[in-house]
C-alpha cells in the first residue's frame, strides 16, 4: 500500500522538522508531495532540495485547503495523510504501524492522537480518540483531520475542500460532516500508543477567537446540510475542543 504524505507550505521553516520525521519513517512505500504557495524565504530551497520529496508543486494558491486540494488530485497513493508544515511525527514506526492497522482490518482510515505544543516545545493540548465514528462527527466529535490516514476513494466519494464557500474557515469540518453523511457505515481505526505533534502558530491550530470563528459557521453549515443534531452540534463540538486545554510538564526538546 503507498501512503501519499500532502504538505502545504507557505514560508514555514518548520516544513523541515516535518519533513525530516517523515523520512525518517520505517515505511518506506510513501510518496511525499509538497504543495508550496510561492514562498519568499530562500531558505525553502534549500530544504526542499535535502529531501527526496516526490512531487513539489510551487504555485499561487487561494489557502491551506486549496493546497490540500491540488495535493490530493496528483496524489496516487492507495491511501492519503495529509500534514501540517508545523507538524511532525517523533515516532518513527508511526506510518508502519498506521499502514498495518489499514491493511489487517480493512478499514476505511486509521486516527492517531495528537499533542499541541507551544513555541517552546510544551504540550498544552492533547486529543486521544477513543473511537472515530459517523454518528460521534454528526454528534460533535471531531477528529483532527491531520491525525487521519484515509483511503483514496474517500476523497474520491467526498470530493474536496469547499473553501470558497466557506472562505477557508472550518473546510476540513465541513469536509467530515460530508463524510459522515455520505458513509454512514465509516470504520476508522484508533491507534492509541502513537501520535503526532502539532505545534501552535500554524494554520490548524487556532486562537480562541479562530475557534469561535469556527462555531458559528458550524453551527450555519450543519443546519443547511440538514443534520438533525444541528441545533447542539457546535456547541459540542467547540466544547470538547476547549477541554483538551492543560498545561503539563512535558516538553519536546531540540525539535
Amino acid at each position: 500500500m503507498k501512503i501519499s504524505v500532502i504538505i502545504p507550505n507557505y514560508n514555514d521553516l518548520r516544513v523541515e522538522r516535518a519533513l525530516r520525521s517523515v523520512f525518517a519513517q520505517t515505511y518506506k512505500n510513501l510518496e511525499v508531495i509538497v504543495v508550496d504557495a510561492l514562498s519568499t524565504k530562500e531558505e525553502l530551497e534549500s530544504i526542499y532540495e535535502t529531501f527526496p520529496i516526490s512531487k513539489l508543486i510551487k504555485e499561487k494558491d487561494g489557502g491551506i485547503f486549496d493546497a490540500l486540494n491540488k495535493g490530493i488530485r496528483n496524489a496516487t497513493g492507495d491511501s492519503i495523510y495529509l500534514m501540517g508544515s508545523d507538524d511532525f511525527l517523533p515516532f518513527s514506526d508511526t506510518l508502519e504501524k498506521a499502514a498495518g492497522r489499514l491493511t489487517a482490518t480493512g478499514a476505511d482510515g486509521v486516527s492517531l492522537g495528537c499533542e499541541f505544543i507551544n513555541s517552546n516545545g510544551q504540550v498544552i493540548r492533547t486529543w486521544y480518540p477513543k473511537k472515530v465514528s459517523a454518528s460521534r462527527i454528526k454528534n460533535g466529535i471531531f477528529p483532527p483531520h491531520f491525525s487521519l490516514l484515509l483511503k483514496k476513494e474517500l476523497y474520491d466519494l467526498v470530493g474536496e475542500f469547499k473553501f470558497r464557500q466557506t472562505k477557508n474557515v472550518a473546510c476540513d469540518i465541513f469536509w467530515l460532516l460530508d463524510l459522515a453523511i455520505k458513509k454512514p457505515d465509516l470504520h476508522i481505526e484508533v491507534i492509541s500508543d502513537r501520535f503526532l505533534v502539532m505545534e501552535y502558530g500554524g494554520a490548524s491550530t487556532g486562537s480562541l477567537k479562530t475557534v469561535w470563528k469556527q462555531f458559528k459557521v458550524v453551527f450555519s453549515y450543519s443546519k443547511g446540510v440538514g443534520v438533525s443534531t444541528w441545533p447542539y452540534m457546535s456547541i459540542i463540538r467547540t466544547a470538547s475542543k476547549l477541554a483538551q486545554f492543560r498545561v503539563t510538564k512535558n516538553r519536546y526538546h531540540n525539535i
